[in-house]
């Protein structure tokens, strides 16, 4: 599997590159998850759980979407199909992404993965007009990653939330997976129904005032999917 190497745009050594539109999303074929911004949990909800997930490194938790139940398997986008009718802005994006780390397409700096298979000079999208501008399809790409850059800053202050009020706990999920019999997937959290019934007036009108609780119900009831998953699985024939 190729490495990704995320580099700065660059109008001159990038300026006769062109991008080849991958409708099947071929580059996440051995992701298991992908990230989520909270606005994404309503339409993300019928296609793939959405749980919560603690980050080595930083010991943050983020939102994703399950695509698979183990490591590098991809049930979702695999095979050149695509089984979901909602694609995640973090999918959508690629081969680019923000280098800039604020919501300001003045500070933002685009990068491209100069290792990806959609590039070439010859056949599909112009990155740079023959001014040697950014192209409308580029400047689109440049408005979709501020879009990604502050609703992902709005989903971070969503989960610190959760987390600050004790209302995320271990998602406790057995699977029966055929021949492989029972399994636990660790490492997964969901929201604790519980305690969130359990809140007091001021932190309900919290919710209420913020909006969280579509993302909350829509996460709640993307759990469901785990089924979906499995019957992926057991229907799934390696390429």
């Amino acid at each position: 599997m190729t490495t990704i190497n995320m580099i700065p745009l660059d109008s001159v050594k990038h300026k006769n590159l062109r991008v080849n539109v991958d409708r099947n999303y071929a580059h996440v074929s051995n992701q298991n998850m992908t990230p989520l911004l909270a606005s994404e949990f309503i339409p993300a909800s019928t296609n793939f759980p959405i749980v919560f997930v603690k980050q080595q490194e930083t010991g943050k938790f983020k939102s994703v979407g399950l695509l698979g139940l183990n490591a590098k398997e991809n049930l979702v986008f695999a095979n050149n199909k695509v089984r979901s009718n909602y694609i995640p802005l973090n999918i959508r994006r690629y081969p680019f992404a923000a280098g800039g780390k604020v919501a300001d397409e003045s500070e933002m700096i685009l990068c491209i993965d100069e290792n990806s298979a959609l590039l070439n000079e010859k056949e599909g999208v112009q990155i740079f007009d023959e001014d040697g501008k950014p192209s409308e399809a580029t400047q689109q790409v440049t408005n979709m990653l501020t879009d990604i850059l502050a609703k992902d800053a709005a989903t971070d202050i969503f989960i610190t939330f959760l987390v600050e009020n004790d209302l995320l706990q271990p998602a406790e999920v057995t699977l029966t997976l055929g021949e492989e019999g029972e399994r636990q997937l660790n490492g997964l959290y969901k929201v604790d129904e519980e305690a969130l019934n359990e809140l007091s007036d001021d932190l309900v009108l919290t919710l209420y005032k913020r909006k969280y609780f579509a993302a909350i119900y829509a996460h709640l009831a993307s759990l469901s999917q785990f089924d979906r998953l499995l019957q992926l699985k057991s229907n799934f024939t390696p390429e």
